[in-house]
């Protein structure tokens, strides 16, 4: 049995946007470009898109409306500057108009939000966020090939690159090594597993994240990876975590000199879904299906600095729907912590679609949706919860959203919520949730951002 704390949670998400409308476009197909499209996660383009509505003002006291656009957002990413937490970037797939992912922009800690001129077009997805220790950021995302784009701090123009990532680079994400101790300070990588070549998994890195980039080894030992998620902790030490869907496994390996050489896999947990179908169907996600892919941090201070973290969905071990969990190491990957459930909603209810982020001062949150307040599980909500004690207990879950989503219908788009919602905490240790929001009265589904803070 879990246990549970009773920490207070107080909740703060504030915005006002204003954008325009757009023509969706594009074929009612996936991409032709991939490989081996069962065991890829790019996006459908068109199939079922919901009646757009009027472009207008939202002005929602608690939650921003991000896009706020007439065609589908899903795959959302949120990252705070280091160096300001007023400052923030957010990203998503975006099947608007011209078929791209595009970049938004807020300077008063996620009240308002514009869009940024990077540069990038073409049918491109799978965005992911970060920041450098000066400020500089980094946004990763996939064109039927490993892209990257860097901009400057204090400055406008993005710098855009075609990384040598393989056949068919699949589901990446990036992440900056900040730390002072490390050997490899400044280190970008890229997480993300080749679907031209049987799904494996690398790592790209570049010590600056400006060039020189170099695709790691092979790092999984055995079967096919989906969602390569890296982690870097305070000495350095590179973890790439990933789901191995053929054989029911999460699993995770390590590099100690910046990814030019990996161990051994060790598995965190052994799924109780089955996972040899790749793609999941569940009520609240009935036409995409989901994936239990694994997110990762590492704790960088505090009396757990080094615990490495993963969080996923599963099945309960009794009963119906799904739970989502989080495990801990303290021994580089080695051995796991056993399965700490987050979600404390009904039995039955589904949850999903976990994101997880460590504080500077080590507190752990995480966030999820959960159709807990539906008993037919269509409707979901976003949820946080946190953890001040290592992951070991956790607060009561706060509901984030405040109207629920519901991507159960023949009118919803083909994506549903996508495959992965983002979260960071940023210098002050307060979190920045974006997520994949279909409420009534949006523009179909548009990226809604919110905040909590560690109380």
């Amino acid at each position: 049995m879990r246990r549970r704390s009773a920490f207070g949670l107080s909740a703060i998400a504030v915005g006002v946007t204003i954008s325009l409308a757009i023509p969706l476009g594009g074929a009612a197909s996936a991409n032709p470009g991939a490989p081996n499209l069962k065991f890829s996660t790019v996006p459908f383009v068109g199939g079922r898109v919901a009646t757009p509505g009027h472009p207008g003002v939202v002005n929602a006291k608690l939650n921003a409306n991000v896009t706020n656009k007439s065609g589908p957002q899903s795959e959302t990413t949120v990252a705070v500057d280091p160096t300001n937490p007023k400052h923030l970037l957010s990203a998503s797939n975006d099947l608007t108009g011209s078929l791209t992912t595009h970049v938004y922009e807020s300077t008063d800690g996620g009240m308002t939000w514009s869009l940024v001129n990077t540069g990038i077009s073409g049918f491109c997805y799978d965005p992911w966020l970060d920041f450098n220790a000066a400020g500089d950021a980094f946004f990763s995302y996939e064109c039927s090939n490993e892209s990257i784009a860097y901009r400057l701090h204090g400055q406008t123009q993005w710098h855009l690159a075609v990384l040598p990532a393989g056949s068919f680079p699949d589901r990446d994400m990036v992440v900056v090594d900040r730390s002072n101790s490390s050997t490899f300070k400044n280190s970008v990588y890229v997480g993300y597993d080749d679907n031209g070549n049987n799904n494996a998994a690398h790592l790209m890195y570049s010590r600056d994240g400006f060039g020189n980039w170099v695709q790691s080894p092979k790092i999984n030992d055995t079967s096919s990876t989906i969602g390569v998620n890296a982690a870097v902790a305070a000495d350095g030490t590179v973890y790439a975590t990933w789901e191995d869907y053929s054989l029911k496994h999460l699993v995770v390996d390590k590099s100690t000199n910046g990814g030019a050489t990996w161990g051994t896999d060790h598995i965190v947990t052994t799924f109780r879904l089955n996972t040899g179908s790749f793609f999941i169907f569940i009520p609240p996600q009935p036409h995409r299906g989901v994936l239990p892919m694994p997110f990762t941090d590492v704790a960088q201070s505090g009396p757990f600095a080094g615990r490495l973290y993963v969080s996923y969905f599963d099945l309960p071990t009794s009963g119906t729907g799904t739970n989502c969990y989080i495990r801990y190491s303290d021994n580089g990957g080695s051995t796991w912590s056993p399965e700490i459930q987050v979600n404390d909603g009904r039995a039955g209810a589904y949850c999903f679609h976990t994101a997880l982020s460590v504080a500077p001062n080590g507190n752990v949150a995480m966030s999820f949706y959960d159709t807990r307040k539906d008993t037919l599980n269509h409707q979901t909500n976003r949820y946080f919860s946190f953890s001040t004690d290592g992951g070991q207990t956790w607060s009561a879950n706060k509901k984030i959203t405040l109207a629920p989503s519901d991507e159960s219908g023949p009118t919803a788009n083909a994506n549903d919520y996508g495959d992965y919602q983002g979260m960071d905490v940023g210098p002050t240790n307060k979190t920045g949730l974006i997520w994949t929001d279909s409420r009534t009265g949006t523009l179909n589904e548009d990226m809604f951002y919110g905040k909590a803070k560690f109380v």
